[in-house]
């Protein structure tokens, strides 16, 4: 069958032939048709003209039919050879590309024959495997094996190409310079038309980069990147598994937290990088005193954990852990010069004999290191015992009250009178706050305000209280109620760690309470702590026109040089030294030299606790300005001091001697 467009397959010649066989027919029959047809001789002329135009007339078709076919053909063949060029010029271009892509890609393309020698290989092969390409070809790839994969991972891929004709998959390689390497690669094969291979293709990618991080995140799954010790989830898998050896093998164990003192100082006073460097060198050292087998691990920022295997008796656990203190306690040499020395806490607890999963002995440590802090200070350490639990359950469900009665407005503040002891009349009151819980109803400072102190909560209660004695005192003062100084409480971390000139500049504000009728009461402790921080909020402070007070004083060892530059008002005695007047020789000795001094400086001194007729005789006759105690009133609610404000109105609420009227 003729393809469309191609010149039919007949021979001119043949044309030619048959055109002259078919003249000689035609001049022959026209003759002999002639010559039995009419002798007239015009005729017959007429006859032959006739002859030469039609035969003249049929070559002239011929030629012209032949010309045109041959140009036609002609033509065809010129668009044969044009699409053949252009199809030439197609491949020639898509090999082209094909090598500018495989010599440009990432990947190392190599090309072998069917006896896997090298025939050609890209510029990312000779970069990956650092040979040139005359140096691999003609050679086979074993040139490149690592050494890594035994014979059968070989047989294996090759079993997998007899069947597949394609292998992928991850292998070791050696480079040129003897570096092992991890590499993704897929061989294939080429067939021919009989199904023969003739060549393998081979590309590859170096995953030398993927498989380091591979490695590094899961090194960050099992360790701490700062101290390269164990993290904490890797510190209690690892602790299981230990249990479960010794449940199985009945052992002893002893899990160990290592609390590390002042470690925020030394970030705050050389920065963080210096902290790091000092928290890496307590962990070596600490790991270090530690025996073989024993585990550690960092549980926290300044918190390390060890789990000490076999430990026969309490002794040998308090052995190691004097041990791992007096290693934790080598100084660190920083490059100026400079020694930095940290001491640790340690809580222990005991496996069997105090609990027996890894949580309930991390938890037992957790809670005895605090207790060594507490009790012991720096470079203790304490054993747990069941009671710790209890008390850290009890003050965290405490907490959790506490800061819900604060949201439902189960706080109270209740005010105690302040006498002037020289006319008995009310001065003032001191805002104390209470907590009236709907089922346990009031409930004592003592128990809510450490927790409130230690947990953060002392920030919003402190700022309530503020705000509802400044509103409170107002009220008061539209009832047309004498008009009396209130003093309000401000904590340590109230003082030092909030705004708190901010809150109380808006507490005043709001309220429209008197600046001047509100006395902030600060604890000496407080002010000893960072004394010169603590002058700039008093001076701040002082600037909104309120008074100030140092409350508890003589309790907090605060140096007088720092005291005498304070801008305070009132000096309170702290009502210890008080309750044993008139008996103890010492306190009345004490009371009488700060109520001197306070008058010396040109400071109010007020006396707290005043229970007995004697004690308030004492304080008079030193000379004493004001009181507040059981002996004229206790700390009384809103409704009850009212009543107590108008009968004050009327005259002094506690007798004076007859001398000074």
């Amino acid at each position: 069958m003729q393809k469309e467009g191609s010149t039919p397959r007949v021979s001119l010649c043949w044309i030619v032939v048959l055109y002259t066989l078919l003249a000689l027919l035609w001049l022959w029959g026209s003759d002999w048709v002639l010559a039995h047809w009419t002798q007239d001789p015009r005729q017959m002329l007429q006859w032959k003209n006739f002859q030469g135009y039609v035969l003249v007339l049929v070559n002239g078709l011929l030629a012209s039919g032949l010309l045109l076919r041959m140009r036609r053909a002609r033509a065809q063949r010129k668009a044969a050879a044009a699409l053949i060029e252009a199809q030439q010029r197609e491949a020639q271009e898509r090999q082209r590309l094909a090598t500018t892509v495989v010599d440009n890609t990432i990947e190392g393309v190599v090309v072998t024959d069917a006896h896997s020698r090298i025939l050609s290989v890209n510029a990312a092969f000779t970069r990956l495997l650092g040979y040139t390409e005359a140096e691999m070809l003609g050679q086979t790839p074993r040139m490149f094996k690592s050494g890594r994969h035994d014979r059968a991972f070989y047989e294996t891929m090759w079993e997998c190409m007899r069947r597949t004709g394609h292998w992928q998959g991850e292998i070791w390689n050696r480079r040129k310079s003897g570096e092992v390497f991890p590499e993704r690669m897929s061989l294939s094969a080429v067939y021919d038309g009989a199904g023969c291979v003739t060549h393998y293709v081979c590309m590859f990618t170096d995953i030398s980069e993927e498989k380091a991080q591979q490695q590094r995140l899961e090194y960050l799954v099992r360790k701490d990147p700062l101290t390269g010790l164990d993290n904490r989830t890797w510190f209690g898998h690892r602790l299981e598994l230990v249990l479960d050896r010794a449940h199985a093998a009945p052992s002893k164990l002893a899990v160990m937290l290592i609390n590390i003192d002042r470690f925020k100082d030394v970030n705050d006073s050389y920065g963080h990088a210096v902290g790091d460097q000092v928290l890496r060198h307590v962990a070596l050292q600490v790991q270090a005193a530690l025996r073989p087998g024993d585990l550690i691990g960092r549980m926290a920022g300044d918190e390390i954990a060890v789990a000490a295997m076999d430990l026969a008796t309490e002794a040998q656990a308090a052995q190691l852990a004097q041990r791992l203190i007096t290693a934790a306690a080598q100084p660190w040499h920083a490059p100026e010069g400079v020694d930095v020395v940290l001491g640790v806490c340690v809580g222990i607890c005991l496996y069997p004999g105090h609990a027996d999963t890894a949580q309930s002995l991390l938890q037992g440590a957790h809670s005895a290191v605090h207790a060594a802090k507490e009790n012991g200070g720096p470079d203790a350490w304490c054993f747990f015992h069941a009671d710790m639990t209890q008390a850290a359950r009890a003050r965290l469900e405490l907490e959790a009250r506490l800061r819900q009665a604060l949201a439902d407005g189960h706080m109270r503040l209740y005010y105690q009178p302040q006498i002037d002891i020289a006319t008995g009349r009310v001065t003032g009151a001191e805002a104390l706050v209470r907590w009236l819980d709907p089922v346990e109803g009031l409930i004592s400072p003592a128990r809510f305000i450490p927790v409130a102190e230690s947990s953060g909560v002392i920030g919003p209660l402190g700022e309530w209280v503020m705000r509802e004695a400044c509103a409170q005192g107002q009220r008061w003062r539209n009832l047309g109620l004498p008009e009396i100084t209130l003093a309000v409480n401000v904590s340590p971390h109230q003082f030092l760690l909030t705004d708190i000139v901010g809150s109380t500049a808006a507490a005043l504000a709001d309220a429209g309470f008197p600046a001047a009728q509100l006395e902030l009461e600060i604890t000496e402790s407080a002010l000893a702590k960072q004394p010169e921080e603590a002058m700039l909020v008093l001076r701040r402070l002082r600037q909104l026109g309120l008074r100030l007070a140092i409350d508890d004083f003589g309790t907090g060892y605060s140096s007088l040089a720092h005291l005498k530059r304070f801008p305070i008002d009132v000096l309170k005695i702290d009502q210890g030294f008080i309750r044993d007047i008139p008996h103890s020789a010492d306190d009345m000795a004490i009371s009488a030299a700060v109520i001197a001094m306070g008058h010396s400086m040109g400071l109010t001194v007020l006396a707290e606790g005043v229970e007995t007729a004697a004690q308030l005789d004492f304080l008079r006759q030193r000379g004493c300005d004001h009181f507040q105690g059981y002996l004229c009133s206790r700390p009384l609610p809103v409704s009850a001091f009212e009543d107590f404000l108008r009968r004050s109105a009327q005259g002094p609420v506690m007798p004076v001697p007859s001398s000074q009227g």
